[in-house]
């Protein structure tokens, strides 16, 4: 059964999806500029030869994974859950 949200409740929860996908993009803009400065870094440090920085990008990129996994499953992927569950509505009005 589908319960029925006040514009009070609803209005948090949409509040706190928005500070979940702020958040995300924020952690994915600092992994591109990190990621900038560390290839920078190798790159004015010559000569060149081991690209270290792949390391520094490919960690950072694994956790930037991750926080996209948690934000579309779980208690963070209310959003997919939502949509998920209109579909299934959807579906049993037919």
């Amino acid at each position: 059964m589908v319960e029925e949200l006040t514009d009070e409740e609803l209005r948090k929860k949409a509040e706190r999806r928005v500070n979940q996908k702020v958040r995300l993009l924020y952690f994915i803009g600092i992994w591109i500029v990190i990621s900038i400065f560390m290839f920078v870094i190798w790159y004015l440090n010559p000569p060149h030869g081991y690209q270290w920085f792949w390391w520094v990008v490919g960690g950072m990129g694994f956790a930037v994974l991750l926080q996209v996994v948690g934000y579309f499953s779980g208690r963070k992927g209310e959003a997919a859950r939502d949509r998920m569950i209109e579909k299934e509505m959807e579906r049993m009005k037919k």
